[in-house]
């Protein structure tokens, strides 16, 4: 059991989001340029599909399409994942466990995109967790 750590306290906030008409060429310059392995496809600040490094080979690449010609929401994953920027870490976990997913995209309360999760978000806060859940094991054998 993940302590009750929400998605908010480690999401990465305000990921990079394209037009679903940028192309190809264009997100694979900006994912370079950035160091990001995603970027979210937007329609007035809603996520209507992500791409990753794995769209771009996958989809392009191996399949010798035109990266300049190629549009992301002809090649991007759909629909997105997404969970409330107030879920639980767990939730966020079970939900990128269900659907084998490594990213999901983190919503307000009106749907607007405002932050994403990766597993290497999740790898990077797991000592912090661990810790935090062995403080609260050992403070309620104390109780005892």
């Amino acid at each position: 059991m993940i302590v009750c750590m929400r998605v908010s306290e480690i999401m990465v906030k305000d990921p990079v989001r394209v037009s679903p008409d940028a192309s190809v060429a264009e997100i694979a310059k900006l994912m370079n340029n950035k160091s990001i392995s995603s970027v979210v496809l937007v329609k007035d600040d809603h996520a209507i599909g992500i791409v990753t490094e794995r769209d771009l080979v996958r989809r392009v690449l191996a399949s010798g399409k035109d990266s300049s010609s190629t549009k992301a929401i002809d090649i991007c994953t759909m629909p997105v994942a997404t969970t409330s920027e107030n879920a639980d870490l767990e939730l966020a976990v079970d939900i990128m466990n269900s659907y084998n997913i490594r990213r999901l995209v983190i919503v307000d309360r009106d749907n607007k995109v405002v932050g994403i999760v990766t597993t290497d978000d999740i790898w990077r806060n797991y000592r912090q967790l661990s810790e935090e859940l062995a403080v609260k094991y050992m403070s309620m054998s104390r109780h005892k």
